[in-house]
Protein backbone atom coordinates (compact mmCIF):
# COMPACT_ATOMS: atom_id res chain seq x y z
CA UNK A 1 0.00 0.00 0.00
CA UNK A 2 1.08 3.22 -0.69
CA UNK A 3 1.64 5.69 2.27
CA UNK A 4 1.92 9.02 -0.03
CA UNK A 5 -1.14 11.52 1.16
CA UNK A 6 -3.59 11.41 -1.82
CA UNK A 7 -2.79 15.15 -2.43
CA UNK A 8 1.06 13.79 -3.42
CA UNK A 9 -0.19 11.07 -5.21
CA UNK A 10 -2.57 13.41 -7.30
CA UNK A 11 0.73 15.30 -8.10
CA UNK A 12 2.73 12.64 -9.14
CA UNK A 13 0.15 10.85 -11.68
CA UNK A 14 -0.12 14.47 -13.46
CA UNK A 15 3.08 15.10 -13.42
CA UNK A 16 3.65 11.29 -14.73
CA UNK A 17 1.27 12.59 -17.68
CA UNK A 18 2.33 15.29 -18.38
CA UNK A 19 6.01 13.76 -18.89
CA UNK A 20 4.76 10.95 -20.92
CA UNK A 21 2.57 13.53 -23.01
CA UNK A 22 5.81 15.64 -23.23
CA UNK A 23 8.37 13.02 -24.36
CA UNK A 24 10.66 13.28 -20.95
CA UNK A 25 11.12 10.65 -18.61
CA UNK A 26 9.62 10.48 -15.57
CA UNK A 27 13.31 10.65 -13.54
CA UNK A 28 13.93 9.65 -9.91
CA UNK A 29 14.79 13.29 -9.28
CA UNK A 30 12.18 14.68 -11.21
CA UNK A 31 9.48 12.35 -8.82
CA UNK A 32 11.44 13.46 -5.38
CA UNK A 33 11.32 17.18 -6.50
CA UNK A 34 7.92 16.51 -6.78
CA UNK A 35 6.99 14.87 -3.93
CA UNK A 36 8.97 17.82 -1.92
CA UNK A 37 7.12 20.58 -2.98
CA UNK A 38 3.73 18.95 -3.34
CA UNK A 39 3.91 17.79 0.30
CA UNK A 40 4.55 21.38 1.73
CA UNK A 41 2.31 24.32 1.78
CA UNK A 42 4.62 27.28 2.35
CA UNK A 43 6.05 28.01 -1.10
CA UNK A 44 9.13 27.25 -0.63
CA UNK A 45 12.35 28.65 -2.71
CA UNK A 46 13.97 26.25 -4.85
CA UNK A 47 17.17 26.39 -1.98
CA UNK A 48 14.81 25.37 0.44
CA UNK A 49 13.51 22.14 -1.77
CA UNK A 50 16.84 21.79 -2.91
CA UNK A 51 18.19 21.75 1.09
CA UNK A 52 15.34 18.52 1.57
CA UNK A 53 15.91 17.02 -1.86
CA UNK A 54 19.50 16.76 -0.58
CA UNK A 55 19.03 14.60 2.09
CA UNK A 56 17.06 12.37 -0.02
CA UNK A 57 19.50 12.18 -2.71
CA UNK A 58 22.47 12.75 -1.81
CA UNK A 59 24.89 14.51 -5.21
CA UNK A 60 22.24 15.84 -6.72
CA UNK A 61 22.69 19.22 -7.51
CA UNK A 62 21.29 22.75 -6.91
CA UNK A 63 21.27 23.09 -10.78
CA UNK A 64 19.18 20.18 -11.35
CA UNK A 65 16.91 21.36 -8.36
CA UNK A 66 16.61 24.63 -10.65
CA UNK A 67 16.14 22.73 -14.02
CA UNK A 68 13.69 20.63 -12.88
CA UNK A 69 11.34 23.67 -11.00
CA UNK A 70 11.57 25.14 -14.15
CA UNK A 71 10.55 22.43 -16.16
CA UNK A 72 7.69 21.63 -14.01
CA UNK A 73 7.01 25.41 -14.93
CA UNK A 74 7.15 24.92 -18.43
CA UNK A 75 4.67 21.92 -17.79
CA UNK A 76 2.39 23.43 -15.96
CA UNK A 77 2.69 21.70 -12.84
CA UNK A 78 3.99 24.15 -10.79
CA UNK A 79 3.44 27.88 -10.67
CA UNK A 80 6.52 30.07 -9.65
CA UNK A 81 5.81 33.02 -7.85
CA UNK A 82 8.25 35.78 -8.09
CA UNK A 83 9.25 38.34 -5.32
CA UNK A 84 11.20 41.89 -5.21
CA UNK A 85 13.82 39.84 -3.72
CA UNK A 86 14.07 38.49 -6.94
CA UNK A 87 13.83 34.57 -5.13
CA UNK A 88 11.32 32.42 -6.81
CA UNK A 89 8.81 30.38 -4.75
CA UNK A 90 7.49 27.74 -5.96
CA UNK A 91 3.54 26.21 -5.45
CA UNK A 92 2.50 22.51 -6.48
CA UNK A 93 -0.99 24.11 -6.14
CA UNK A 94 -1.82 25.06 -9.82
CA UNK A 95 -5.59 25.95 -9.10
CA UNK A 96 -6.82 29.39 -9.31
CA UNK A 97 -5.64 31.14 -6.44
CA UNK A 98 -3.85 34.47 -5.71
CA UNK A 99 -0.68 34.74 -2.57
CA UNK A 100 0.26 37.31 0.12
CA UNK A 101 3.75 37.89 0.85
CA UNK A 102 5.19 39.10 4.00
CA UNK A 103 7.01 42.32 3.81
CA UNK A 104 9.04 41.21 6.92
CA UNK A 105 10.39 37.48 6.64
CA UNK A 106 9.38 37.07 2.90
CA UNK A 107 7.02 34.34 3.80
CA UNK A 108 4.32 33.52 0.38
CA UNK A 109 0.63 32.12 1.65
CA UNK A 110 -2.04 31.06 -0.98
CA UNK A 111 -4.85 33.80 -0.55
CA UNK A 112 -8.33 31.62 -1.48
CA UNK A 113 -11.28 33.93 -2.35
CA UNK A 114 -13.55 33.01 -4.69
CA UNK A 115 -14.72 36.88 -4.99
CA UNK A 116 -11.09 37.54 -6.45
CA UNK A 117 -11.28 34.77 -9.21
CA UNK A 118 -14.75 36.88 -10.28
CA UNK A 119 -13.12 39.55 -11.50
CA UNK A 120 -13.73 40.29 -14.96
CA UNK A 121 -11.02 40.17 -17.09
CA UNK A 122 -10.47 43.36 -19.64
CA UNK A 123 -10.59 42.02 -23.22
CA UNK A 124 -7.55 43.85 -24.01
CA UNK A 125 -5.04 46.21 -22.61
CA UNK A 126 -3.73 49.35 -24.07
CA UNK A 127 -0.62 47.31 -24.37
CA UNK A 128 -2.19 45.48 -27.42
CA UNK A 129 -2.12 42.44 -24.86
CA UNK A 130 -4.61 39.98 -25.24
CA UNK A 131 -5.24 39.31 -21.59
CA UNK A 132 -6.10 35.78 -20.36
CA UNK A 133 -5.16 35.16 -17.06
CA UNK A 134 -4.21 36.81 -14.05
CA UNK A 135 -3.23 36.37 -10.11
CA UNK A 136 -3.24 38.83 -7.34
CA UNK A 137 -0.09 39.13 -4.52
CA UNK A 138 -1.24 40.89 -2.06
CA UNK A 139 1.80 42.48 0.48
CA UNK A 140 1.61 42.33 4.54
CA UNK A 141 3.02 41.25 7.56
CA UNK A 142 2.64 37.98 8.86
CA UNK A 143 1.45 36.83 12.54
CA UNK A 144 5.00 35.53 13.14
CA UNK A 145 6.59 39.08 12.39
CA UNK A 146 3.61 41.07 13.92
CA UNK A 147 4.48 39.28 17.30
CA UNK A 148 0.83 37.22 17.78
Amino acid sequence: MNSEPSFIREKIVRLETCCREHGMPLTVQRRIIMETLAGRKDHPTADQIYDVVAERLPGVSRTTVYRVLEAFVDLGVVNKINSPEAKSHFDADTSRHHHVRCTGCGAVADVHDQRLNALKLPTEHASGFDIVDYSINFVGTCATCRGI
